[in-house]
This record gives C-alpha cells, sequence and structure tokens, in this order.
C-alpha cells in the first residue's frame, strides 16, 4: 500500500469536511518545494503507466490553476465556486455515468487534487476506467475492479511525475466513494510543510505554558 494513502491528511480528503478547507488552507500559505519533473524520455518505474495523467484532456502534472479552469469550463464543467483552495464544479453537463460531483484543490499555481464522488455500485464507469487505464496497479479490495460488484478498499493506478488515480470506496457506504486524480509529490510536500506548521505551533504553546511556573 502507498504509504501516504494511510496518512491523516489523505484520511482526511477522502472524506471531505470543514477540516480539509483548514489543512489545505494551511499548506497553500507558503510556497510549495516542488520536487525537480523527471525526465519524459526516461522508462517509467516498475507499476508507473507509459502515458501521463490528464483531466480535460490536459496534463495535470503541468497545468497551472488557469489552465485547468479553461480547460474544465470548455468541457462542460460549471464551477460552484471557490473557497481558499478548494474548488467546486458541477458536472452533470459532462454525462459521465455514476458522476455526482468535482472537487478541486489547487496549491500555489498547480492541481494537487481532482475529486469526483461517484456511485461505487455503476459498472459501467469502472469498466470504462480499466479500459481506458487497464487494471490498478496496487489494490485492496476485489481482485477484478471491473466486476459485477466492487468491495471497499482502494484501487491505484500510478503515472509519470507522482501523478496517481485512485478510486476508493470507504467500508461505510453513508461515505462518499471518490475517484481522486492525484499529485502525489505536491500532496507530499503538502503535508510535511502542514505538520511542520503543527509543530512549531506545539512547540511555542509548550514553552508559553512553561513560562507561567
Amino acid at each position: 500500500m502507498i504509504p501516504f494513502l494511510s496518512s491523516p491528511m489523505f484520511a482526511v480528503m477522502m472524506n471531505p469536511s470543514r477540516r480539509l478547507v483548514g489543512l489545505l488552507l494551511a499548506a497553500s500559505a507558503a510556497t510549495v518545494a516542488i520536487l525537480p519533473a523527471a525526465s519524459r524520455a526516461a522508462p517509467p518505474a516498475p507499476g508507473v503507466s507509459g502515458e501521463r495523467l490528464s483531466l480535460f484532456s490536459i496534463d495535470l502534472a503541468s497545468a497551472s490553476v488557469a489552465q485547468f479552469q479553461g480547460a474544465a469550463r470548455a468541457a462542460g464543467a460549471k464551477s460552484k465556486g471557490r473557497k481558499g483552495p478548494a474548488e467546486r464544479f458541477d458536472v452533470a453537463a459532462l454525462g459521465i455515468p455514476a458522476v455526482k460531483n468535482l472537487t478541486v484543490t489547487y496549491v500555489g499555481d498547480r492541481v494537487m487534487t481532482a475529486q469526483y464522488e461517484v456511485d461505487y455500485r455503476n459498472e459501467t464507469l469502472r469498466k470504462m476506467l480499466k479500459s481506458k487505464y487497464g487494471s490498478p496497479a496496487a489494490s485492496r479490495g476485489t481482485s477484478d475492479f471491473a466486476a459485477e460488484y466492487v468491495s471497499d478498499g482502494s484501487y491505484v493506478w500510478r503515472f509519470p511525475e507522482g501523478m496517481q488515480l485512485v478510486f476508493k470506496r470507504p467500508f461505510f457506504i453513508s461515505e462518499p466513494t471518490t475517484l481522486t486524480y492525484l499529485n502525489a509529490d505536491l500532496f507530499a510536500a503538502a503535508e510535511s510543510q502542514a505538520k511542520g506548521r503543527d509543530d512549531r505551533d506545539a512547540a511555542e504553546k509548550a514553552k508559553s505554558k512553561a513560562n507561567v511556573f
């Protein structure tokens, strides 16, 4: 299993809440260090697709916020407004089966995640994903992703430059099933920066309390 898939910040991102916005606001408050892009001529690492991950026909690893927003509008997605680093889109006009909405999070001028809420019971959607991307590179759940029924778990496809596509069905059906286009390198940098800020805040609080004795 990918290490950061079990991290607290990823768990929050997979289950949208008010805390998500707070964490992402903290992560985007400062410039995030971006790892150097891997050579496009280099052969893909084991389990990594040779193609690049795109959405609305643009390369997500290199797209700016403005480029992504323009491509989303051109495809028929309508922005429902942006709050801090998170922007929600109405995607009804896209005509994708089982897709309910799209939430995109930005860090600086980069797209960190683009997350659809989906209906896990829709076999057509899963067959479309398997037809386009093949079987997941890693999974914790049903062995055949395109089977009639898929169990709870995570299904991950890997792409160049740290990009991933993650289908996650929670154990509890009250929680949303999600399909997330993820810049894992950018996410890890944002999470590390947020953790460092939390550690500094905790140290400052401890120091201030020590001064009262």
